[in-house]
């Protein structure tokens, strides 16, 4: 295998809908912990991040224990998202809020239902 390949289980592809996905994830996380250290210093930089991995580990992620599945899933992905883009509105403004949102809507449409 060569240095910078990544390797995924048999028959699995990583495609772009996948790739949005995780970069907005890791920018949502990214917005609910600067608002925490805005809000309550490095304590609540890790309150909140480590609250937003807990709710997205469990119920969101691909290999969620209580898996949210048909329609509700995009649903709750966006709820999450929509409670990242109103802590960053409220450190960066509007404009970073809007494109973080913009992005989990096309995430959420492109990664359809499980």
């Amino acid at each position: 295998m060569k240095a910078n390949t990544v390797q995924t289980a048999p028959g699995t592809t990583v495609g772009g809908a996948d790739v949005l996905a995780f970069a907005t994830e890791l920018g949502a996380l990214g917005a609910v912990a600067v608002w925490g250290w805005h809000s309550g210093g490095w304590m609540g930089a890790l309150g909140t991040a480590l609250t937003f991995g807990t709710v997205w580990g469990v119920f969101l992620s691909p290999r969620a224990a209580v898996p949210v599945t048909g329609v509700w899933w995009p649903l709750a992905k966006l709820a999450v998202f929509a409670v990242s883009a109103l802590a960053l509105s409220t450190v960066a403004g509007v404009v970073p809020a809007a494109a973080l949102l913009s992005l989990a809507l096309l995430s959420a449409v492109l990664g359809g239902t499980r």
